[in-house]
């Protein structure tokens, strides 16, 4: 028995949501960018997070999915520990021993720091023109006007990432409490077949729990958007 990889596949593929280029002031925080009106103007609330927020929370996600993958691999094996074998206690011992090197593997890559998902209310908040594209954020005047360019992504983008992290996350973490479970517990003896069966139990309903992170939903966002690297924005 197997899980599905798609979250392994979708970080191979590189595809990464488009960024706005906006500039910020550093003395008010006004954020904007400068396109040409075209007469008619329809703005609308718009969220969004810096592209640095979005790289952090993206660098931890492929952290967590190798973990997984890792720890998912000697699980697949619980699931079939002693089933077909004379010598459950010999091929219990040599599991025991893969799960061991697995997860000194595993702690080696573990987050350096507890990772902080940046929760909703903490969205900055600009106007998006549906027509033009023009993003206002006007904030008072300090006096001191210093713009400098940055890149930004939909909060629907990142917010769709956090989800998949933290289900990711968890599913990492169930898989490694079963794995330290049969790395460091040894049967009574006699135990042996019994241990195994349990173990293989076990292992079989957390693999059929286990489940896919979800699909990106629908873009229905609306609005031009520039990718990342794109050219300054004119006025700036």
């Amino acid at each position: 028995m197997s899980i599905p990889d798609n979250d392994q596949s979708e970080l191979e593929g590189g595809q990464l949501p488009d960024c706005l280029t906006l500039w910020r002031c550093i003395g008010c925080g006004a954020m904007g960018n400068s396109e040409p009106c075209t007469g008619t103007c329809a703005f609308r609330k718009l969220e969004i997070v810096s592209a640095d927020e979005y790289a952090e929370l993206l660098e931890s996600f492929a952290t967590v999915t190798d973990k997984a993958k890792r720890l998912a691999a000697v699980v697949q094996e619980i699931a079939v520990l002693g089933g077909s074998s004379n010598d459950p206690q010999r091929d219990y011992r040599r599991l025991q021993i893969r799960a061991r090197e697995t997860l000194r593997l595993v702690q080696q890559g573990e987050l350096s720091r507890q990772l902080i998902v940046t929760p909703a209310d903490e969205y900055a908040t600009v106007w998006l023109c549906g027509t033009c594209g023009q993003i206002e954020a006007p904030q008072s005047c300090l006096g001191v006007c210093i713009r400098r360019n940055g890149e930004f992504l939909r909060s629907t983008d990142y917010a769709e990432l956090a989800a998949r992290f933290e289900a990711q996350r968890r599913k990492a973490d169930e898989f490694r409490s079963l794995v330290l479970q049969l790395a460091w517990v040894a049967p009574r003896a006699g135990q042996w077949e019994r241990a195994c069966r349990a173990f293989q139990e076990k292992a079989v309903e957390l693999l059929r729990s286990a489940q896919p992170s979800p699909d990106p939903t629908e873009d229905n966002r609306g609005g031009p958007v520039k990718p990342c690297g794109g050219s300054p924005n004119a006025g700036v």
